[in-house]
């Protein structure tokens, strides 16, 4: 409804403007005629009124009419403008042009200018349209929801030292708004990261996959295991569209669909654990070349089931290339497949290369619409982890510390011990006392950063609370969270991890006094 309000109100303008400019010549002409030469100084707002609320093609052409009518009128058909009237007039329109010529240039840069990338989620790089598509067709603002919603993707995916990425999505010519895509790389405790593939059809796509979006990276944050994120993910869906539920009667009320793809990788382990609503199997290139898709269990997508998802765990070496894409079929098993494979297993110059030729085929392949994130993996160097197995034995708290110690000085950090040494000691005593074996503890040296992880096999979840001035308990995390600069808790199959991490100096060289 906006784009065509929009539009309406360009045509009348334009349609205003010519009218302007028809009527002013056929006045001028006719007072000319009489022995009276009138010149309107409107002219000369002409093209720069037309660059500022037109097209850049309905601008020029407006304005390159205004200049051309002005030279006509009174370079040839008005015959009693003296020589210096004459070129005062035709400078002047002739200026005016240029000036709109200045407008023109400078409006896609003062609607991108630094205030509004802050208010509006920028897109990512936009391949052109395919041939026959219509200029129209394609968002021309790339924005979080754009003036021609297309996609919900940000500008420029963050870039962790664990991962590259390269993303680029391609819209069609269908009905707008009906379409968006996502794609998403997201910071996790313990260097992982969290990768994201998603895409909504149905009537306000683009609002609702900005808020599929925003709600992925909230339940990131507090480190949900992909299957359960997903789960979460379909309850938000259901809140956003109450009619879009299961069993109900969406005859009267279009129905959205919504696929995801969520996937976690650890470079510590170089394990990836994947789980997908609806989302087609997302391909591996392994470091020799070989192409193959994962075993991803099916998911249907989001807001179509009551069923719990279920997810994957691979190993991905270094240097493998995962592929997350989206399509318009909602099936890794459409025609389509074997050309996306045989796109793969060729070899490219870089990641950048890689993602445009599988976007290529998989728009050769009749999706008219897709997006795809390529992500190539890196390792942790193994000087950087320390792994420690702790007995659940109150001495192993001495034992903890002395690793870490010992582990610091090697590393060059030893003015970070006594810190990272008490958080160490809170974690593996509340392990001890509150937890279950097998407890292990892992320290990462990072990016500049420490974290320090402890391992076992309960699943409660610790709570931090204020303790009393006669509670012998409760000041463990208290104390871990005014130490840390972030701290949490995340859940697996076997138990659970409490992390903290924190920032440390590097020891100062001692000089001679």
């Amino acid at each position: 409804m906006t784009m065509m309000t929009v539009t309406r109100l360009n045509e009348g303008l334009c349609a205003l403007l010519i009218v302007y400019v028809g009527a002013s010549c056929a006045v001028q002409l006719q007072d000319s005629a009489g022995g009276l030469v009138r010149w309107s100084g409107f002219s000369v707002l002409v093209p720069v009124a037309a660059a500022a609320l037109l097209p850049l093609r309905r601008s020029l052409i407006i304005g390159g009419a205004t200049l051309a009518v002005t030279v006509a009128i009174y370079g040839f058909a008005i015959h009693g403008v003296s020589e210096g009237g004459r070129t005062v007039v035709i400078t002047a329109v002739a200026l005016s042009f240029a000036f709109g010529l200045v407008i023109c240039w400078a409006r896609p840069h003062l609607l991108h200018s630094p205030a509004t990338a802050t208010r509006n989620l920028p897109s990512l790089p936009r391949l052109p349209s395919p041939p026959g598509t219509q200029a129209g067709s394609a968002p021309g603002t790339p924005r979080a929801v754009p003036a021609s919603p297309r996609g919900v993707l940000p500008e420029a995916l963050p870039q962790p030292a664990v991962v590259e990425l390269a993303g680029y999505y391609r819209t069609g010519s269908g009905r707008l708004g009906t379409r968006a895509h996502w794609l998403d790389a997201i910071p996790l405790s313990g260097t992982r990261v969290g990768l994201v593939a998603g895409a909504v059809s149905g009537p306000g796509a683009d609002a609702t996959a900005s808020e599929l979006r925003t709600a992925v990276r909230t339940l990131a944050d507090i480190d949900l295991q992909p299957e359960e994120l997903l789960t979460h993910l379909d309850d938000v869906l259901a809140r956003l569209r109450p009619d879009n539920r299961p069993g109900h009667d969406t005859r009267n009320t279009g129905t959205v669909s919504a696929q995801c793809l969520y996937a976690v990788y650890d470079p510590a382990s170089c394990r990836c654990t994947l789980a997908g609503a609806g989302s087609p199997s997302p391909a591996v290139i392994a470091p020799d070349g070989t192409v193959t898709v994962i075993d991803l269990p099916e998911g249907p997508p989001l807001g179509q089931t009551d069923l719990p998802f279920e997810a994957t765990e691979i190993d991905l070496p270094e240097g493998s290339l995962l592929l997350l894409y989206t399509n318009t079929d909602n099936s890794a098993h459409e025609p389509g497949g074997e050309e996306l494979l045989s796109a793969l297993a060729k070899p490219q110059s870089c990641l950048d290369a890689t993602c445009r030729a599988a976007l290529d085929a998989l728009l050769h392949a009749h999706h008219d619409q897709a997006a795809v994130l390529a992500v190539r993996t890196h390792a942790l160097d193994t000087r950087s982890v320390a792994t420690w197995d702790l007995p659940a034995d109150p001495a192993a708290v001495s034992h903890a510390r002395t690793h870490i110690e010992e582990k610091l000085t090697a590393w060059g950090l030893t003015d970070a011990a006594p810190t990272t040494e008490l958080i160490v000691s809170e974690l593996v005593t509340n392990a001890i006392r509150h937890a279950q074996p097998p407890i292990q503890l892992r320290l990462i040296n990072h990016a500049g950063s420490l974290v320090c992880e402890v391992a076992d096999g309960s699943s409660t979840s610790p709570h931090l609370r204020r303790a009393r001035t006669l509670d012998e308990n409760g000041r463990g995390l208290f104390i871990v969270a005014q130490l840390a600069e972030r701290w949490g808790t995340r859940h697996n199959h076997h138990g659970k991890t409490i992390w903290a991490e924190h920032t440390p100096a590097p020891d100062q060289p001692i000089t001679a006094a």
